[in-house]
């Protein structure tokens, strides 16, 4: 993990008219970061007053506002290409996520695992609220799921375990 740049420190003892060889040995800083933090505070139209009552990451993201942003582990997952493969017969998520990788391996990028492929699919149709609740009155009607090529054997087991 890197650290962060005192910011408010440097500019505080800056402040009060103390050379930069000074503050970086006061604060184990180089005279480099010292001379770069006071030349982006000149660069700035801000003055003292004016950043003294932001926070340290505030500041932070104001001197330096590339460094640190938050950069993905891995390929985007098109999760509403995943759902709307998932209704066709035999199409399986592990299957999706195979493909998923074959395709970030061909572009040369890093794919997610396939626990986080799920998780994250999970999450995703939660939430948009992806739910097939039917309403239905039991024992009146039977239901059988034909996901799959032998949908109808499993309707004869189903049917030879319970008498309808």
């Amino acid at each position: 993990m890197f650290k962060k740049t005192k910011v408010r420190s440097i500019l505080e003892l800056l402040g009060k008219n103390l050379s930069a060889r000074e503050v970086s040995k006061v604060l184990g800083v180089s005279r480099n970061t010292v001379a770069e933090v006071q030349a982006l505070f000149l660069q700035s139209d801000k003055s003292w007053d004016d950043i003294s009552e932001w926070d340290d990451d505030r500041l932070y993201e104001r001197f330096y506002p590339d460094k640190f942003k938050y950069k993905p582990r891995y390929a985007p997952v098109d999760y509403f290409y995943v759902h709307r493969e998932l209704k066709k017969t035999g199409v399986t998520e592990k299957l999706l996520w195979e493909e998923y990788c074959a395709r970030c391996e061909k572009d040369g990028v890093n794919a997610c695992s396939y626990i986080t492929f799920a998780k994250n699919h999970k999450k995703f149709t939660a939430d948009k609220n992806y739910t097939s609740h039917i309403e239905h009155k039991p024992g009146l009607e039977v239901e059988v799921d034909w996901s799959g090529p032998y949908g109808d054997f499993n309707l004869r087991r189903l049917c030879s375990r319970r008498s309808i």
